[in-house]
């Protein structure tokens, strides 16, 4: 397995392997406040001076205590509220699974719609089940009762998956390769606690 290198999470000062945690970097120039911008660099592709926090609401909130995000950038820069702040993560794990589900129907290891989920599931290949939220009850169960040792998660809608999928309405889809439903088991977890915990505030 390919080493990933070390992070430590400015809000809860632990050391995670990188793919744990999320970069923030330092954009561009000060404006005429004399302050830099920040950006949820979620896809590690952007240059510039970054920190790494944990993406869980309290290690967020730490980091954008104070002055954290300064110190640790050495730079004075703007800090977004925790409400801006998890609202653009929330946009940019979002885009993430969309972009996994597209590669997964891509690559052709993934089946939509309930016929050829059953198939698939009967097939002993199913990796995780993505539940959309408007799904029917008797779909749903329905899907359970075949399989329920696999991840599962529920997001998005009907409409949001078939336009994924350039289809009209898709209510389930299974996943049919282990690294996709890895990652997309992280994503999927990652947004549930940031929107459970946005909830419980």
């Amino acid at each position: 397995m390919k080493h990933q290198p070390e992070r430590t999470c400015i809000g809860c000062r632990s050391i995670f392997k990188k793919g744990e945690v999320v970069r923030i970097v330092a954009e561009g120039a000060p404006s005429v406040s004399g302050q830099s911008g920040l950006v949820i660099d979620y896809r590690e592709k952007l240059p510039g001076r970054a920190v790494y926090v944990c993406p869980r609401t309290e290690c967020i909130r730490n980091a954008l205590s104070k002055d954290h995000l300064s110190k640790a950038l050495r730079l004075k820069v703007k800090t977004p509220s925790y409400d801006d702040f998890i609202a653009g993560l929330v946009i940019r794990i979002e885009e993430r699974i969309e972009s996994l589900i597209a590669m997964s129907a891509k690559a052709g290891k993934l089946a939509a719609g309930y016929s050829a989920v059953k198939d698939a599931v009967e097939k002993e290949t199913v990796e995780m089940l993505l539940f959309a939220q408007d799904i029917s009850g008797n779909t749903r169960e329905s899907v359970a009762i075949l399989n329920t040792t696999v991840p599962h998660a529920t997001l998005f809608t009907r409409d949001k998956f078939g336009s994924l999928l350039n289809r009209e309405l898709v209510g389930v889809i299974a996943i049919q390769d282990k690294g996709f439903a890895r990652a997309l088991t992280q994503e999927t977890e990652r947004l549930n606690v940031l929107q459970r915990n946005d909830r419980q505030h």
